[in-house]
């Protein structure tokens, strides 16, 4: 759970300023007076963001591998990669609530309130039901 946690505050700050953010600095209008459409403005943030979450992951990867090589943790490496690609799909997921809200939304409240509040809401049910689904006890009645 602290993969997600950590790469959706990343993911709720860069998604926000990609477009909201720029409506908001009035860059997005600049750069909308060149002549330059709109669907390559959008496809360019879209591809930096993947970019960065892949790189991302794919060092995480990287370090993770290295690390239970050199200190003989012994973790299997097909269990190590599938778990840091599961974290990128969870990513990937929560990048697409942010950049959608992003888009929607012209002011960085507004994205902030819709796409942020959203991936901290499916974080928060998320360890919910791990504890639920562990025992741990007084949350039989709820």
């Amino acid at each position: 759970m602290l993969v997600p946690a950590l790469s959706a505050i990343f993911i709720i700050i860069v998604g926000n300023k990609l477009l909201a953010g720029q409506v908001d600095r009035g860059s997005m209008a600049y750069l909308l007076t060149a002549p330059v459409r709109r669907l390559t403005v959008t496809l360019t943030q879209t591809l930096y963001f993947i970019g960065a979450l892949v790189v991302t992951f794919g060092s995480m990867t990287v370090t993770s591998l290295l690390a239970n090589h050199y200190a003989e943790a012994g973790f299997a490496k097909k269990i190590l990669v599938e778990l840091n690609f599961g974290a990128l799909a969870i990513a990937f997921a929560f990048a697409g609530i942010m950049f959608l809200a992003s888009g929607v939304f012209n002011l960085s409240k507004l994205s902030l309130g819709t796409g942020g509040v959203l991936i901290l809401a499916f974080i928060l049910l998320a360890v919910i039901a791990s504890f639920v689904n562990y025992g741990v006890s007084g949350l039989d009645d709820v």
